[in-house]
């Protein structure tokens, strides 16, 4: 995942973004991103913050004890959003338990998110339905040894002649 230097936003940037976006919490949509069930906070933000990243949220990480501590005020791995005093829209998503940080994007990273996520859903279904396709035609097939087929063998017997037995043909001598 792309993370900033220190310092490379000033404390000022971090901290106008986190103040913004506690002001905001109580009063934004707040929408969980995705498939969360089953996992630990810190696989799911393994697998979400790189999602973000990837869409041009900027992570603003938290380096500061008043940082830090507005950061625990706002509700862990939810997308949420204000408008600016331009009327634009900034998103957000806090993270005070895997990175300590906040992402930050704009309407344009959101929409790039949005699509990524359905692609990565849409990819995730089609690899789950060809998974259960190969289940069903395992399931389907014969054990091995088993089934219609020719075959032919020699070996140690008694006597001799020909014959047919399951699906195979054998000699003896």
């Amino acid at each position: 995942m792309r993370r900033f230097k220190q310092g490379a936003l000033s404390k000022g940037a971090v901290a106008g973004a986190l103040i913004a976006a506690a002001l905001f919490a109580a009063c934004a949509n707040v929408n969980p991103l995705g498939p969360l069930t089953g996992e630990t906070v810190g696989e799911q933000a393994q697998e979400i913050e790189p999602m973000l990243a990837e869409a041009g949220f900027e992570t603003l990480n938290a380096t500061t004890p008043e940082q830090k501590l507005q950061l625990k005020t706002l509700p862990p791995l939810k997308l949420g959003y204000y408008r600016d005093n331009n009327g634009a829209a900034n998103y957000w998503m806090a993270d005070p338990d895997y990175c300590n940080c906040l992402m930050h994007g704009d309407e344009a990273a959101y929409q790039r998110y949005e699509d990524n996520k359905l692609e990565h859903e849409v990819a995730q279904r089609d690899r789950e339905e060809m998974q259960a396709r190969q289940q069903q035609q395992m399931m389907m097939m014969p054990p091995p040894g088993f089934g219609p087929g020719f075959g032919s063998g020699f070996g140690p017997g008694f006597g001799s002649g020909f014959g047919f037995s399951g699906g195979s043909f054998g000699f003896s001598f």
